[in-house]
């Protein structure tokens, strides 16, 4: 199988693995609950996240090594389908095993990541898939634990732990919750008992705590992940080591604080926005592929190939040839040499 970049990174960055998780599960229990909605059809991954990934897969190659997929069966044999497969060193189906746990798939829409934590050892990096590095992501070179950037507590997003932790029969004492939470749109792992003992307490806590309750609908799968992961370290004194110098005012929306977009480019937020308003999306689509294509010229090819963005090749090509002639338009494409 061809892969879609070289095998050795182009940077003298630290060279660590990472992880893609895709967990269809979420999807599945979606089509059950609801019958209607938007994950109504077949799964696939909508057009910006297709964009994403492929370069979140590309740019980590390039800059720190070996990329592989984490999913299951109905998500591995999407990505085949598609072509997507050639990004990958390995894909794995693991996750199948989470329909045989009792983990709600739309609480814990995350929760694909617990497991795959669980399979691997330290050190590696997990990624997101609306997610891509811009610059080799610092501190791969020591010790800890590397996470995207910190984000207030205290509301509804995270609650206080009593809120939380009174609904759950999990064993998580001796936790300390006095850190503000981790964002792990990309987050390393580079201490093995770091990682295991985070596994099994997010892990313990999602199965222990699943069902209707008042809270927000992702204050739950946010405390098992960005929550556990720093108390787990304060309990275990592994270093906390943001990427990036901003603070996230989860209540504000806002930034304290510079921005990590010269490190990395994270959807996150915005896709509520692109589902509802049509115009926005076409032009932040094109947006994503001038960089990529700027940035990664070798995508090209793959972009035209995968069946589910057919309907943007006429917008692919013609960017490509705007690249051609004038180079980027947007800033971070500019910000960029062409293939690097």
């Amino acid at each position: 199988m061809t892969r879609a970049t070289p095998d050795a990174p182009e940077s003298s960055a630290a060279r660590v693995p990472a992880v893609h998780v895709n967990w269809t599960g979420p999807h599945r229990a979606g089509l059950r609950r609801t019958r209607s909605g938007s994950r109504r059809g077949p799964y696939a991954l909508a057009e910006p996240e297709i964009l994403t990934c492929v370069h979140g897969a590309l740019a980590w190659r390039r800059l720190h090594g070996p990329v592989e997929l984490a999913t299951d069966s109905l998500g591995a044999a999407w990505f085949r389908e598609q072509g997507l497969d050639v990004l990958y060193d390995r894909i794995d189906t693991d996750l199948d095993e989470l329909d045989d746990l009792a983990l709600d798939p739309v609480v814990y829409f995350t929760g694909g990541k617990y497991l795959a934590v669980r399979r691997r050892t330290a050190p590696f990096a997990l990624l997101d898939l609306d997610l891509y590095l811009r610059r080799p992501l610092p501190g791969l070179d020591g010790k800890g634990f590397v996470f995207a950037h910190w984000e207030s507590v205290g509301n509804a997003v995270y609650p206080e732990p009593a809120e939380l932790l009174g609904r759950s029969g999990a064993d998580l004492g001796g936790m300390r919750f006095d850190t503000p939470a981790t964002n792990m749109a990309v987050a390393a792992f580079l201490d093995e008992e770091h990682r295991a003992a985070f596994a099994e307490a997010a892990l313990g806590y999602a199965l222990a705590n699943g069902g209707p309750a008042p809270l927000h609908p992702v204050a739950r799968a946010a405390f098992a992940e960005q929550r556990l992961a720093p108390a787990v370290a304060r309990r275990l004194g592994t270093p906390l080591r943001p990427a990036g110098d901003g603070f996230w005012l989860v209540e504000e929306e806002r930034w304290d604080g510079p921005a990590p977009v010269e490190l990395f480019h994270h959807t996150w937020n915005l896709k509520a926005v692109l589902r509802n308003v049509p115009d926005l999306r076409a032009g932040y689509t094109r947006q994503l592929i001038e960089e990529l294509l700027w940035r990664h010229p070798e995508s090209l090819d793959l972009l035209l190939r995968v069946p589910a963005l057919a309907a943007l090749a006429p917008v692919v090509r013609a960017v490509a040839d705007g690249l051609e002639r004038h180079g980027p338009l947007t800033a971070h494409g500019a910000a960029a040499p062409p293939g690097r």
